[in-house]
């Protein structure tokens, strides 16, 4: 959900107030919690140190108190006469006068002459000083000798620690005071109401005092006190009441200055907000296409010159949309319509069921051109091509440029095929000027209907680029689309796609051919050929399949594919006593493969092949494609141990100057002389020259296509090595290679009849 500017500028002086009243919320809080958590604990110290002080001032006074006692001359008679009467006398009118509970008189010995209570005994005088246990009471004993003059005896007297007493303390110390007996629970004298001395005992029957403080809110400090526990403790809330006060302060103070940050963030809010409410809507017309009008605003600040930029934004934006629409649609070169305005054309035309013709123009070889005269040629030549389109056609057709050399032409049905064939005549007629030099361009054309030859827009463009193919097989101008013409199209596409499959899961073949030794008739090794039978597609021949496999560059796994068949096949027929040289043909591809001499090389090894059993063909044209790559291949493979053989010797491009330099083993005669070898004097010239020439390079010579037991006797006359051809056998499956061995080779030893079988295959 998308929020306003406004609402943003809102929320972030509010934040940003919000943000540093919290922080400081927190600081103050912390603050203050500390500083009250040391207020505790400085009052609650000062408390205990009031505490003993004002006990140790109180035994100071019942000491002087009991002194006067002690010093009574009529006491200390009565207790060196041991008159009971009158010491008991003396000890009750003397605590009735200073407000004593406890009173007793005994020897320096420990015997006790007169007491009001059972004290312990005790060999010490000082158990009968300070804060003592008496019978379940506490009491504040003071104990002074009486002396005649020497001590005869010891006067304690005790004061009663009670709820009293506690209560004086506390107002005292600002503090409650409370003493108990621990073990038992019993409370002797409390300051604390009464709900808490409750509570207070049940916590000391459980030793948990420090947790009973925290249910009541208190802090507190327990100390011993004799065999006594003293607890004193205070309210949390009414040390820290202050603390509190100043945050509530600081709080309501916050809050105040939040309302005025709103406060501003709503003035400041619409003093920005309406010019870019203004600035807004004009932005959305803009994203909406409406480039008219212009927004004012009359101010001098930044969004006075803000509206000023946007104007200027607007006008340059119409400006570049126009000329950005007008790139998309036509090509920059020649400022024809580009695919995508044919494209939208076509699809018009189609939809509104009109009919017309699609015309598309090439020039011949103009790649080649553009290579040997250099891209300005190039688009020089384009541009004058796309101009005299313009001018010839532009009355009544639609003109553009599809890529590179394509042009296209579309128009109603109107206009006859034979008056655009006219036209195009008259263009391509006159010579072409660039740099003040004349040249002369071939066109080709190919006309397609629509919409009977096509109602979608590829379709027809790809018809008609069949049809301008037709034009330049058969060297026309134009050509017209007839029914039926990319059929072998659309099965070169299937080939293409099926073949990588096949590779994948081996549904290709092999066939093996053999090899006859020219002079005794005997199989010496056999040439593997591929052969593939698709499901659908039928019987695919490798002239079909294997250009298409060089063009996708899947012919390097064909390629291996077919080494490692026809080495196994090797392999077996090697362990059953057959030793063959087998005859593998390359590709261009392969011999620009890096790894090929590697993956040979471990094919053997793996196979414990002899690499001179191995013979590689390669046609004159796969070497040509790279001479220096494919000579330093050829060299590696030999190098290795691996025959070579020059395949179709005598129908590529390889000079006698390049040949010397070849490494190669052995000769392969094209069949095209072989099959004329009995009948064409010329192929007799060729076939015996070539043989002298392989002889005086030392080479060996293979004759393929010998469909006659006449040109064999003729071949063996001219001394050639290996034969090859349908007289022999035709290709065959392995199985059948096997039986064709068992059952026929063997008369080939002989002269037998010609099996005139017809022709050799690919």
């Amino acid at each position: 959900m998308l929020t306003s500017f406004r609402a943003r500028l809102l929320l972030l002086f509010v934040g940003l107030a919000g943000s540093v009243l919290i922080a400081t919320l927190i600081a103050v809080t912390v603050a203050t919690e500390n500083q009250a958590e040391l207020t505790v604990e400085r009052e609650l110290t000062v408390s205990e140190r009031v505490l003993g002080e004002l006990i140790s001032i109180r035994g100071e006074q019942l000491s002087q108190a009991a002194q006067v006692l002690a010093d009574d001359f009529g006491f200390r008679e009565a207790v060196a006469s041991g008159d009971q009467a009158t010491l008991i006398s003396a000890m009750i009118n003397h605590g009735e006068r200073i407000g004593t509970q406890l009173m007793a008189l005994y020897r320096p010995d420990g015997t006790q002459l007169a007491s009001t209570h059972d004290l312990p005994a005790s060999n010490s005088i000082n158990d009968y000083r300070g804060i003592r246990r008496i019978n379940d009471e506490l009491f504040q004993l003071v104990t002074v000798p009486v002396r005649a003059p020497d001590v005869i005896a010891y006067a304690t007297q005790g004061f009663l620690v009670d709820d009293v007493l506690a209560e004086s303390l506390k107002q005292l110390t600002n503090a409650d005071i409370t003493f108990f007996d621990a073990q038992s629970g019993h409370i002797f004298a409390s300051s604390l109401p009464a709900s808490q001395r409750q509570t207070l005992v049940a916590a000391t029957q459980e030793e948990r005092v420090e947790s009973w403080l925290n249910d009541e809110a208190l802090a507190g400090h327990l100390s011993d006190f004799s065999s006594i526990h003293l607890l004193v403790s205070t309210s949390r809330s009414e040390a820290t009441q202050e603390y509190r006060t100043l945050r509530t302060q600081y709080f309501g103070f916050g809050l105040a200055s939040l309302l005025v940050a709103l406060v501003l963030a709503l003035v400041t809010a619409r003093h920005f907000n309406k010019p870019l409410m203004r600035l807004t809507a004009a932005a959305a017309e803009l994203q909406q296409g409406h480039y008219q009008g212009s927004i004012e605003l009359d101010r001098g600040d930044e969004f006075g010159r803000l509206g000023e930029a946007f104007n200027s934004m607007r006008g340059a934006i119409a400006e570049r949309e126009q000329r950005i629409m007008y790139q998309l649609e036509h090509d920059l070169l020649t400022n024809l319509p580009n695919r995508k305005s044919l494209h939208q054309y076509l699809t018009g035309e189609l939809a509104s069921r009109k009919t017309g013709r699609l015309l598309i123009l090439n020039i011949a070889r103009f790649r080649e051109l553009n290579d040997r005269l250099g891209q300005r040629f190039g688009d020089k030549i384009l541009q004058q091509v796309a101009q005299r389109l313009q001018d010839e056609f532009n009355n009544d057709c639609f003109v553009a440029r599809l890529a590179g050399d394509e042009f296209i032409l579309a128009t109603a049905e109107k206009v006859s095929v034979d008056n655009l064939q006219q036209r195009l005549h008259r263009l391509v007629a006159k010579p072409w000027l660039v740099d003040d030099a004349r040249y002369r361009l071939d066109f080709r054309a190919g006309l397609v209907h629509y919409p009977e030859q096509g109602d979608e827009v590829d379709v027809l463009l790809r018809r008609a680029q069949l049809a301008a193919r037709q034009a330049a097989f058969t060297k026309q101008l134009m050509a017209v689309y007839s029914h039926g013409s990319d059929e072998e199209y659309m099965r070169r596409l299937q080939i293409l796609q099926a073949l990588p499959e096949a590779i994948a899961e081996r549904k290709l073949e092999l066939h093996f051919q053999p090899k006859i030794d020219c002079a005794t008739g005997t199989v010496v090794g056999a040439e593997a050929l591929i052969r593939w039978r698709h499901p659908q597609l039928g019987v695919i021949r490798p002239d079909e399949f294997i250009p298409l496999a060089e063009q996708s560059g899947d012919i390097l796994a064909v390629t291996r594919w077919v080494c490692e068949a026809a080495l196994n096949q090797q392999q077996y027929w090697l362990e059953q006593g057959r030793k063959l040289q087998m005859a593998i043909n390359l590709s261009a591809k392969d011999l620009q493969d890096s790894s090929w001499l590697s993956f040979i090389k471990a094919e053997l090894q793996q196979r414990h092949l002899p690499a001179e059993t191995l013979t590689l063909e390669v046609t004159e044209s796969a070497v040509m494609a790279d001479v220096e790559q494919a000579q330093q291949q050829l060299t590696e493979l030999r190098r290795l141990g691996v025959k070579i053989a020059l395949d179709d010797y005598g129908t590529g491009y390889a000079s006698l100057s390049q040949l010397k330099h070849l490494p190669v083993d052995e000769l392969k005669l094209d069949q095209s002389f072989i099959r004329g070898l009995t009948d064409v004097e010329n192929d007799r010239v060729i076939v015996r020259s070539t043989l002298e020439l392989a002889r005086q390079l030392k080479l060996e010579t293979v004759a393929e296509g010998v469909e006659e037991e006449a040109a064999w006797r003729l071949l063996q006359t001219m001394g050639c090595v290996t034969l090859q051809g349908y007289f022999f056998s035709r290709p065959l499956a392995a199985t059948e290679f096997e039986n064709w061995l068992s059952t026929d080779a063997s008369r080939f030893l002989q002269s037998s009849e010609p099996n005139k079988a017809g022709h050799d295959e690919t």
